[in-house]
């Protein structure tokens, strides 16, 4: 009974986010600029260049560092925080199902959008290097992979950013406390090398992990259970302060 409410709650919220016209712009938007990125490939002006056989992992890495922390900030703000304010989450509460339902439909939402991302970002790079940049069917297996392993990542830059929209009282605020707290843990993984290891946004790239001969699976391993940990603890946190609100 709980799966099935939980089914028909990712269901109802993933339809909520793509009726709105902003999120089917941005996948508009992040396939078109794909193909850009694409056709630069073996663009080069003095030491700057592009590899048009990397064009699909360029993509990835522009779109997991920037383009997919600010789109995952922005659906949590409209999922829990704009509901908060406009009052349509007392509705929701109110149904026979469990908070902490309603908070894994509304986060499993949130990522089945950003999986759908990273297909229009794969679908569409990767077919631009197949047809034009002739890229061979070994960097295909690559590209693949590191693809599928990249949704790993951004799991707890999903419930950072839910955790954060548990502490805002408007939309716009969920926004921006998200994304300066992505920033400023971003800057603090380069400026403290030290601190680095520990903070999941240096991992926004593991896929590279995954890429070349050799894999480093004992330190892959490493990665995944801090991530995997980061994402349990920001759960913990963001449902404890969904089940405490009172609407």
């Amino acid at each position: 009974m709980k799966m099935k409410a939980i089914k028909a709650g990712v269901l109802n919220e993933a339809v909520k986010l793509l009726s709105r016209k902003k999120y089917q712009v941005f996948l508009l938007l992040t396939g078109l600029l794909s193909i850009a990125i694409c056709s630069l490939g073996g663009f080069k002006i003095g030491f700057i260049g592009l590899s048009s056989i990397n064009s699909p992992l360029t993509v990835l890495s522009l779109v997991t560092q920037f383009i997919l922390p600010l789109m995952i900030a922005m659906a949590a703000a409209d999922l829990f925080t704009a509901e908060q304010e406009n009052g349509s989450i007392k509705a929701i509460i109110t149904r026979p199902v469990s908070r902490i339902s309603i908070l894994t439909s509304k986060m499993l939402a949130i990522v089945l959008y950003t999986i759908l991302v990273l297909l229009v970002c794969l679908v569409t790079s990767l077919v631009y290097s197949i047809v034009f940049n002739g890229i061979g069917v070994s960097n295909i297996a690559e590209v693949l992979l590191a693809y599928a392993v990249s949704i790993v990542s951004m799991l707890p830059i999903t419930l950072f950013a839910i955790t954060v929209s548990q502490l805002c009282k408007n939309s716009s605020s969920t926004v921006m406390l998200s994304v300066f707290g992505y920033i400023v843990l971003a800057a603090a993984s380069i400026i403290l090398p030290s601190v680095s290891p520990i903070l999941f946004t240096t991992y926004t790239g593991w896929y590279k992990l995954f890429i070349g001969a050799a894999m480093p699976i004992a330190y892959i391993l490493n990665v995944l259970a801090l991530l995997v940990a980061y994402t349990l603890i920001f759960f913990a946190i963001s449902s404890w302060a969904f089940e405490k609100i009172e609407y």
